[in-house]
Order: C-alpha cells, then structure tokens, then sequence
C-alpha cells in the first residue's frame, strides 16, 4: 500500500445468515481511496452500498453477517483482523462517519454539545494533543477542552451562534443543521477517512449544496479521503472525484467520476443515468430498468394528454398564522406567518409544481387546500366551490375530489392492514359516493393495481413485503381508490432510487393522460419539476416569489431565489456540476 493510500478493499466477500440459508450480499468489492480523494459509491437500495461503508468501520454484526475471502486495509492495518477494542479507538477518531437520518442519529434527550463532547472525551482518550492538550491531562481538563474543541467544530461546519447552539436539542435545528451536526461529530476526532452513507438524501437543493460544498472545503483543508454512498448522480458528478457503480453485491464499473458519467462502458450505468430526467426529455420519455435487469428498457409511450383546460383550484391572497411560543403565562411572541398572501390557480388537467425549502410553507398550504387546517385570511375555490367556508362533513365529501400522495411509502402505509384493506379504506369511508358492495370493492382494489403495475396476487399481501417503488405504487393507487379529479403529491419520488423514481414518473404522466387528473406536485428536486410539471411556483418564508411556464422559469428566472436554486442543482453531467464552475454564494 502506497503512502498516500488510506483506504484498500480487496477482493471483499460477505454473506448474511437468513432464514433461507446464507446469502452473499457482497460480492468481490475492490476499490482504494487516496488522500484528497472523494470516492462515490453509487447504486440501488439493496445493491450493497452501505453494507460496504458499515464493513470499513466494522459495523456489520457477525453474526448474522460473515466475512468471507477479501481484505480492509487502512494505516497498514486489515480491518477484519483487529480485535473488537481496537476497531473502538480507530472509530471516531482515525476514522468518522456520517450517517443518513440525523433524525435518528442524533439522541433527542441529550443537548448537541453533550453528545459532541463525548465524541470528543472519547477521541482524545488515545491522543490529549487533539484537544491541545499534554499527555496525562485530567479528565476535568479534557473535558473542559472538549466543551471548546465542539463550538469550535460547530462554527466549522456553518453554525451560527455556536456558542449558544450547543445547549439546544436537536428538535430545535432544521434538517439542514442537524446534517451539519453530525458532519461536525464526525470530524470532531480530526479523523483521516470520512465514510458519508447517503447524508444528503432528504435535504433541499440549496441545503444539500451548502453540505456538499463543506465536505469540499474539509477535504481541500485536511487531505481526507472521503467514501461517499449516495443514489443521486448528480451529487456524484458534482462532489466526488472517484466512482464505483454497484450492482447485486458488486461493483460492476469504477473509475474517474468524467470517464464513468460521460463514457459509461456497462449496461447497468447507462441504465442510472437513462434513469435522471433530462431538459431535452418530453414527459413518458424516461428510462427504467427492466425489473431488476441490467439492460434498460424503454417504456411504451403513454397516451397524448388533453390540453389543460379552466381554473380547478384558485388560491386567493391566503395567510396562515400559528401563534407565538409562551413568554409568561399572559404574554406570547408575534405569530409566526406560515403563508403570506399566497395566490395561484391551478387549470384542470395540467401538473402544477411547488418547489420551496423546508419550512417555506409548502406543507401549510397543503394542509390548508385540504382544510386540516383553517386560513387566516383569504379564500381556496376548488371548482367553484370556496373551501374555506365547508364544515368537517362537507370537507369530508370534497376529499373524494382531492387526494393526496404522501412523501414516505413507508410511513404512510398502516403495517397492519393487508393491501386489499389500505386500498378499500378509502371505499368504505366514501361509501355514500360509490355505493360499492364489499365484493365490487374488492374488484375495484385488483383493477387499481393493474392501473399502477401490479396484480392481483398483491392484494393480500403486507407492506413490509414490498420494495419502496412499489409501496409507492400502492399510495398511489389508495389515493386513485374515490376516483379523484385532483392529487396533491407531496415528494412522492424523493425516497427512491432514480430508476424506481423513473417509472413513478412515468406511471403518474401515464395516469394523468388516461384519467384526466390534475397534479399539484411538490418536490425539492428541480430535475423531477422540470419533467413532468407544465407550471411552478417558487415560495420562500411562506411568500411565491416567481410563477409560471416551467421552461420559462427554468431557462430565464426572473427572481434571486430563482436563481439560486438552479445555480445549486445537481447534473449528472461532471462539466455542468456547481462545484466544477463559478460558486454562487447561498
């Protein structure tokens, strides 16, 4: 092993005990990382990707999991070989880890500075000097360092008022802020491999920019080498110098980042990158992977779509105010305003996109449009109809009008309930609309999977039994079950890999063109917006700040935050990648 090489795997084999026998989830993966290098290791859930970042760090339980042939060297060392003590001292301080959800990662009832500080107490252990310290330094010295050392690492990372951030929850940071949290423990031991597994996979455009450009800056600053998991291409192109395309266990390309994503020599790679919507791509044009296939397939074209027709929904000049925290037991701060004189119309028939960051308001005025909660002030007209004005049992009627798909198709499916009762739920609940017999409901719960591309043989079956795509799949068809006129899509593809992403896409266009629905599609995602949106609104801090033709807005925005936004959007193209050209300051 070469000096500047800090990481090898060679050759590495690993199976998993099941009930069905063992199961060889890694399969001969190879790959070096040098200093200064940013290895992305990219692929679909269950291809192997995390599974080879835990096995650096030794993470993976043995049992169930068991090394086969192969190799983890790192300072001279095989990883497989050490004791379970040693991989203790090399964790959190020669080498960190950044972990996906900083929800779960980060203890609730713990402050952010005790659960720095002893990542801290735990890293200089071994070495005082990391702290600025002598050897034999007492604990209370350490300690009292490490208070320091985590404010320090927290300004590092963008924390403004760090110095009093440390004594907050981590309830009371945003997304973006807790993923700054965790990349700040991570570093905190100064350690010379980052393992990154998928942390900015549901973070906003801008704030996923903001990381990305910070694990750039580090590895610049410090000569890190850097493991970075992730499905999105575009962060790959954007970041990483180095990618390993995985596949069932293996890798099945590797390369420089430009030879990989512009040259692409397997199969599987062209399938990913077929898999990310394009400008130049009219909506049904995306490509999917043939059910697990390598090959990609092309998706039949979906039939031509009616011209939009008049106003279906008009957001008339709404505000939304929650009341102040509690400053005593008379007084309360200002309200805070979700939304600040919102107004839009979305025509019959066409997909209307909302793009904003967490916390702009685009959650609010969903749960307004769907009356879950009550404006301010202002009007919501659907088909004539004012919203705003309807009691709980007339709201209840209008819901078969309007459904929702929800974000997470994990979450939002009851684990209890077989799909034959999640998708007739919605049947009982509008009986006096349908009139349909436990029998037809049954019929129109097989003919509702048909439509989203499964079959009958589902229908008895858990959620836990399927893949995310088509949990998905599911939501899709609960929320088609009353025969809606109008879906409101909260994120619906920003959970999933690109190519499950690609036929959800292309199955809601499908949808849209053979029942005439009308989409209000919120996303983070530009590139998902851009396919398969006719119109979009841009709202930040509760307030639209542009509005109109999506190729308009896309190709000439007229406002700052507009601008923005686009300036950070990933492309899987390395040469049009934010980090490859000019910084545009966020």
């Amino acid at each position: 092993m070469t000096d500047d090489t800090l990481l090898r795997v060679d050759d590495l084999h690993l199976a998993m005990r099941s009930f069905e026998g063992e199961v060889e989830v890694l399969k001969g993966v190879s790959f070096a990382v040098k200093r200064g290098e940013i290895w992305g290791i990219v692929g679909e859930t269950g291809s192997g990707k995390s599974l080879t970042g835990l096995s650096v760090s030794r993470l993976v339980p043995t049992p169930p999991g068991r090394y086969g042939k192969g190799s983890i060297r790192f300072g001279g060392q095989d990883m497989l070989q050490q004791s379970e003590e040693a991989m203790r001292r090399l964790r959190g301080r020669r080498i960190g880890m950044i972990f996906q959800d900083p929800t779960t990662n980060l203890n609730p009832v713990f402050r952010i500075g005790t659960q720095l500080v002893d990542v801290a107490m735990h890293a200089s252990r071994q070495d005082p000097a990391l702290l600025g310290l002598p050897p034999g330094a007492s604990r209370r010295e350490r300690r009292a360092a490490a208070e320091k050392h985590a404010v320090t690492m927290l300004e590092k990372v963008g924390i403004a008022n760090a110095a009093e951030r440390v004594n907050d929850y981590p309830h009371q940071f945003s997304g973006g802020m807790k993923q700054r949290v965790l990349i700040a423990m991570a570093l905190i031991g100064r350690p010379e491999l980052l393992i990154a597994d998928e942390p900015t996979t549901a973070l906003d455009v801008s704030v996923q920019a903001q990381i990305l450009r910070l694990i750039h800056g580090l590895v610049e600053e410090h000569d890190l080498g850097v493991v970075f998991i992730t499905h999105n291409l575009g962060v790959v192109a954007q970041l990483c110098t180095h990618v390993a395309v995985m596949y069932a266990g293996a890798i099945v390309e590797s390369g420089p980042v430009r030879d990989v994503l512009k040259h692409p020599r397997h199969d599987y790679t062209r399938g990913l990158l077929a898999s990310v919507p394009k400008p130049s791509m009219k909506r049904g044009e995306l490509r999917g992977l043939a059910g697990g296939a390598l090959a990609a397939e092309a998706l039949a074209p979906p039939p031509p779509r009616a011209a939009p027709g008049g106003t279906v929904l008009a957001i008339e000049h709404v505000v939304k105010e929650f009341p102040g925290a509690r400053r005593g037991l008379f007084d309360r701060a200002a309200p805070v305003q979700a939304l600040r004189d919102v107004s839009l119309e979305i025509r019959r028939g066409e997909s209307f996109g909302l793009v904003g960051e967490s916390g702009s308001g685009k959650t609010t005025l969903t749960r307004c449009i769907l009356q879950l909660e009550k404006v301010t002030s202002g009007r919501i007209v659907y088909d004539g109809v004012d919203l705003t004005s309807h009691s709980a049992r007339e709201m209840q009627a209008m819901r078969a009008r309007i459904q929702i798909v929800f974000q997470d198709p994990y979450a939002s499916l009851n684990p209890r309930m077989t799909v034959r009762d999640i998708i007739a739920e919605p049947l009982e609940i509008h009986h006096a609309k349908l009139g349909l017999s436990p029998r037809q409901r049954t019929d129109r719960a097989a003919e509702l999977l048909a439509q989203v591309g499964l079959t009958t043989a589902h229908l008895n079956r858990y959620p836990h039994e399927f893949s995310g795509g088509q949990r998905q799949r599911i939501g899709i068809a609960r929320a088609l079950a009353p025969k809606p006129d109008f879906l409101i899509l909260d994120e619906p593809t920003s959970a999933l890999d690109v190519s499950v992403q690609a036929q959800v896409l292309n199955l809601l266009h499908d949808l849209q063109s053979r029942l005439g629905l009308t989409y209000f599609f919120i996303s983070h995602d530009l590139g998902v917006i851009r396919y398969i949106c006719d119109r979009v609104a841009l709202i930040h801090h509760g307030r639209l700040v542009e509005q109109g033709e999506t190729e308009a807005v896309f190709t000439a925005p007229q406002s700052d935050y507009a601008k923005m936004l686009l300036a950070a959007m990933p492309d899987p193209d390395p040469d049009l990648s934010p980090l490859r050209r000019p910084v545009l300051a966020l």
